[in-house]
């Protein structure tokens, strides 16, 4: 896929409803596959229907589906082989089967405490339909390995079909948090607000929003093949910012001739602009793929000259003065450090 491609209207339309297109998409590979499989009389076929939701029922993202998917099928043909193999054994013996089905579901248990629980549960699930049925035949235990097969390809068909992609969920979750955060940091620092501003309300919402994005971290690794540490240190640099513009509204309106005086600063205000802006623009690369606007190191340099050369002139607390000019200038490296981290993760670092 590529990672820089301008996220379109009907993407951004259909992640915002993604759990109503999930359901619908769920609804007619079910009801499409029924019919199928009905009109076929195909033998244990409830096992494809099963197979269909368990894939696609509990996630919707393309680098979820697959790997579940494969997982399924390894499970099931593992779990119906050993299955078969013990009906096999219990011909001659009952003991070894018994002892046959202990070793198989003492690896299953083993298995599902390792990097892929699931195959190693469907294994003892499959084993266990396979010999604890009344009816033991063999051909009863293929046509369940088969069905769980084709179960699988239809799902993961259907979720071909204009498929739902957590990178692109992640970079408008992501675009939207760097938007309220332009927001909040606005309500921070602006004229028109005459008491401190309680951030609380807004910090929580944009802290479940983060803890949605961490969750979309997994399967856009493997849509990408991003490495994990990209996209975590993107989501760490998000909750610094958070928790940065938390620390300067305090320090912001702790003392009210401080206050008052970078109220009416000209520098100051200028930084806080800039930074208010970069938080819009880099909003802009996530969701458009684009590069717009942006700090740079020089820019950084002569601001924070202008504001220590303009500390000694504004009145009131000096600490607060020189805290608040402090914190905003980390704002300000902090955002270009995340800028580069952004660039990274939608491979636009030729475009530099």
């Amino acid at each position: 896929m590529y990672l820089n491609k301008k996220i379109s209207d009907l993407d951004a339309f259909i992640f915002a409803r993604y759990r109503i297109v999930h359901g619908i998409r769920i609804a007619v590979a079910f009801v499409s596959t029924l019919f199928i499989t009905s009109y076929f009389a195909l033998p244990e076929r409830s096992w494809i229907l099963i197979t269909l939701f368990v894939v696609i029922g509990p996630i919707s993202y393309l680098g979820n589906v697959l790997p579940r998917a494969w997982h399924r099928v390894l499970g099931t043909v593992i779990g119906a082989v050993s299955g078969i193999l013990g009906l096999a054994v219990s011909q001659h013996s009952m003991f070894l089967m018994y002892l046959w089905c202990s070793i198989v579901i003492f690896l299953s248990g083993y298995f599902a405490l390792g990097k892929r629980p699931y195959v190693g549960i469907l294994i003892g699930i499959t084993l266990a339909v396979t010999v604890g049925s009344s009816n033991t035949h063999i051909d009863v235990a293929v046509w369940r390995g088969l069905d769980v097969t084709l179960g699988c390809i239809i799902a993961v068909l259907f979720c071909l079909i204009h498929p739902q992609r957590a990178f692109i969920h992640w970079r408008l979750r992501t675009a939207n948090t760097l938007t309220s955060f332009s927001k909040i940091y606005h309500l921070s620092y602006s004229p028109n607000i005459l008491e401190k501003p309680s951030l609380e309300p807004y910090q929580n919402i944009i802290t479940k929003e983060m803890t949605l994005i961490n969750t979309l971290i997994s399967p856009s690794v493997k849509e990408t093949k991003l490495k994990r540490q990209l996209l975590d240190a993107i989501n760490n640099q998000l909750r610094n910012l958070l928790n940065t513009i938390g620390l300067l509204n305090h320090s912001y309106w702790s003392d009210r001739e401080s206050h008052l005086n970078m109220l009416w600063s000209k520098s100051l205000n200028s930084c806080q602009k800039q930074i208010e802006q970069e938080l819009k623009d880099l909003a802009y690369l996530v969701e458009k793929g684009e590069v717009r606007g942006g700090l740079n190191v020089a820019g950084i340099d002569e601001i924070t000259q202008e504001l220590k050369n303009n500390i000694a002139e504004l009145g009131g607390e000096e600490s607060n003065i020189y805290g608040y000019v402090w914190l905003n200038l980390k704002l300000m490296e902090d955002l270009a450090d995340l800028k580069r981290l952004l660039i990274l993760a939608l491979n636009l670092s030729h475009k530099q």
